[in-house]
């Protein structure tokens, strides 16, 4: 079993420990520390020895997980996201509706107001960002996931007439790997960067780190 939280929260509920004297009180407290976890509690236990699990002089508390996770405001989705940021890899075998969840999740972090579309049908478009201002924005996105085949144009142009249907300000699709090379030369150029946004593996990776660094205090 594993966790993944924030590591300035983790430190908050450590310091609670850090009161505790011992016979040394000028090694610092955290030098050994030894995590684990049973049903839903973190157990630590710190000690100034060289060996912490053969030491009988230590301390122990018990940190609830759940505790943990409210704290740092950390979801599922935050924890494929942070999987995805420790391993960028992990983006190409990420299951399509994960990744619409985890898109979502960065517009939101962007400002966006996100409303994803039903499962079974919906409708050429995954979900509409929607970003209040003097004029209101509506932004139809769609996500596609591959592994080997990159995104072609058939799908581009699918996308850009539901767009033109809708009468949407403007168009997002996102994919986890690559767009084919007739997409890049035909879409994105000038004459679509207002109208049409095209976001490929890598960039979307750039929204991953930018996000764990903002919302998530979290870094490698």
């Amino acid at each position: 079993m594993k966790f993944i939280v924030s590591s300035s929260v983790l430190l908050k509920n450590l310091q609670h420990i850090n009161s505790v004297g011992f016979d040394n009180p000028i090694v610092p407290i955290l030098e050994n520390f030894l995590f684990r976890i049973t049903d839903g509690h973190i157990k630590v236990q710190v000690d100034t020895k060289e060996s912490i699990e053969q030491s009988t002089s230590g301390i122990t508390a018990v940190i609830l997980l759940n505790e943990l996770r409210k704290q740092s405001q950390i979801d599922d989705i935050d924890e494929l996201i942070l999987e995805i940021y420790k391993n960028n890899k992990k983006i190409y075998s990420t299951h399509h509706y994960d990744f619409e969840r985890i898109v979502r999740k960065l517009f939101m972090g962007l400002g966006y107001d996100v409303t994803p579309t039903k499962r079974t049908r919906d409708g050429g478009y995954d979900m509409v960002a929607v970003q209040d201002g003097i004029i209101p924005t509506a932004h139809l996105i769609e996500c596609k996931t591959r592994k080997k085949t990159p995104l072609g144009i058939e799908l581009v142009e699918r996308f850009l007439f539901k767009i033109n249907e809708l009468k949407a300000s403007t168009g997002v699709m996102i994919t986890n790997f690559r767009f084919s090379a007739d997409v890049i030369k035909k879409y994105m150029t000038k004459a679509y960067q207002h109208y049409l946004k095209l976001i490929d593996g890598p960039e979307l990776l750039t929204m991953v780190n930018s996000y764990v660094t903002k919302f998530l205090n979290y870094s490698l």
